[in-house]
């Protein structure tokens, strides 16, 4: 009786797991989504309260692509990579921003404080605008000296959606 018990449960998670991985292979396809452009025009100003500089740690490369001070990209593409120091309080302003869709966007920074003063906390206060006015503001903190390497999402709505529509509950 135990023989049989044993080759029936055997039979009954194999045969499951056979058959889920059967079903995990004819599963239906995914359909590609064409993303549309944000309809506006758009800016991103950043605002360091400390002097971006770039990492002193960083691998050099011959074509500088590692030596960078401030990195930004919008939905994975480069935006702008900056290997130039940066005077803390001094705005960034990159106009026109490209790549952002209407639904959810994803904006990735990447600054580096000082190697000098280590151990101090920073921020690095960033501002959407749409068609000149302010559409988000975050800020980002440092945690002692070391470098802000952040992203936030923000989403954009499409044009022609109703005002109810545009705030959630």
């Amino acid at each position: 009786m135990r023989p049989i018990l044993a080759f029936l449960i055997w039979v009954v998670f194999i045969g499951g797991l056979a058959a889920y991985m059967h079903t995990r292979e004819t599963a239906a396809r995914v359909r590609p989504v064409e993303l549309k452009s944000a309809v506006g025009s758009y800016a991103l100003e950043i605002t360091p309260t400390f002097n971006v500089e770039p990492d002193p740690f960083a691998l050099r490369t011959d074509d500088g692509t590692s030596d960078k001070a401030l990195l930004i990209r919008v939905n994975g593409q480069d935006i702008l990579k900056m290997s130039d120091r940066v005077e803390r309080g001094s705005p960034i302003r990159v106009e026109p921003l490209t790549g952002l869709v209407d639904g959810a966007n994803e904006i990735y920074l990447e600054a580096t404080p000082p190697i000098e003063v280590a151990g101090r906390s920073f921020a690095l206060r960033v501002r959407l605008f749409r068609d000149g006015s302010e559409f988000a503001d975050r800020t980002f903190w440092t945690e002692g000296g070391s470098k802000i390497a952040t992203s936030f999402p923000v989403k954009i709505e499409p044009e022609g959606t109703p005002e109810k529509d545009r705030h959630e509950h």
